[in-house]
């Protein structure tokens, strides 16, 4: 858990590069508990709910080896809600052992939960 904002976001990356080498176990760390939370990323479908979401981040984490980077990353922040819109850059192998390299636009959003920030909502499309 992290109380400030800036480790958060940190936080949310560094799972996300975790998620690319294969591991998605640290998602659980990041994202809120609460079942309101959603995703909607490279399979274009929302996933509502926690159990939705951490099935979903296992499943991404089998499509795609590689690395993960946001780009120019813009923080606005209230005292409990904060989002990062940002350009993303993934580079690695598809599942065929191709290399690639995918350009998104990304929005993450955080809310301040008992004193510490979790992710509560990603969506990503292709530029």
């Amino acid at each position: 858990m992290t109380s400030s904002l800036q480790e958060a976001v940190d936080g949310f990356y560094a799972a996300c590069n975790q998620l690319l080498a294969g591991d998605p176990s640290r998602m659980p760390e990041i994202w809120s508990d609460s079942d309101d939370i959603t995703h909607l990323g490279p399979t274009g479908k929302i996933h509502r709910g926690r159990q939705a979401v951490m099935e979903q981040m296992a499943r991404e984490s089998a499509q795609f080896k590689g690395s993960y980077a946001a780009l120019d990353p813009h923080i606005v922040a209230t005292a409990d809600m904060a989002y990062v819109v940002c350009t993303e850059r993934s580079e690695g192998m598809d599942l065929n052992g191709q290399p690639i390299t995918v350009n998104v636009r990304a929005t993450t959003i955080f809310r301040k939960q008992e004193g510490h920030w979790f992710v509560v909502h990603n969506h990503t499309d292709h530029l």
